[in-house]
């Protein structure tokens, strides 16, 4: 993997507002991050289908037909982003949340609101090997050893 990687993160949130936030966030992870964002499920497997990221952080509850825990099992599903990493943003009764995120296929479950410094591990998580190669190219960073949480869930 080439030194100058940049992860490229799709955040799909409805409100401006947590989107705004979750991208601030993002800004101050240590390593540049590209982000793309869009507004419900829709858009966000359109713009999936032309662009492939990294990375995906969706809302569970989008405006529309379509819900986050919809568009994680047709991401499963899709041949354009069936391996993409997704993080839900929960923000509901615990356990209802979290069995409905497994079963749709997230990676990882973020409960609202979120912590910057449990978002910059699933990050750490998710990305793997290709965030360490990113950060062992700039030596003012040390790598971290990382694993994939949903494997020992």
């Amino acid at each position: 993997m080439e030194p100058h990687f940049i992860p490229k993160i799709m955040i799909v949130e409805s409100y401006g507002s947590n989107a705004r936030s979750l991208s601030t966030h993002l800004a101050s992870f240590g390593i540049p991050l590209q982000i793309v964002t869009a507004e419900d499920a829709p858009s966000a497997m359109a713009k999936l289908q032309r662009e492939p990221v990294d990375l995906v952080i969706a809302d569970t509850l989008l405006r529309g037909k379509t819900d986050g825990y919809d568009l994680c099992r047709n991401l499963r599903t899709s041949n354009f982003a069936q391996h993409v990493p997704i993080i839900l943003l929960l923000g509901g009764t615990l356990s209802l949340e979290r069995s409905k995120g497994i079963i749709a296929g997230a990676d990882l479950l973020l409960h609202r609101p979120v912590v910057k410094e449990e978002l910059f591990k699933m990050l750490q998580l998710l990305l793997g090997q290709k965030l360490n190669q990113a950060v062992s190219a700039r030596a003012s960073v040390e790598p971290v050893p990382l694993r994939r949480l949903h494997a020992v869930v």
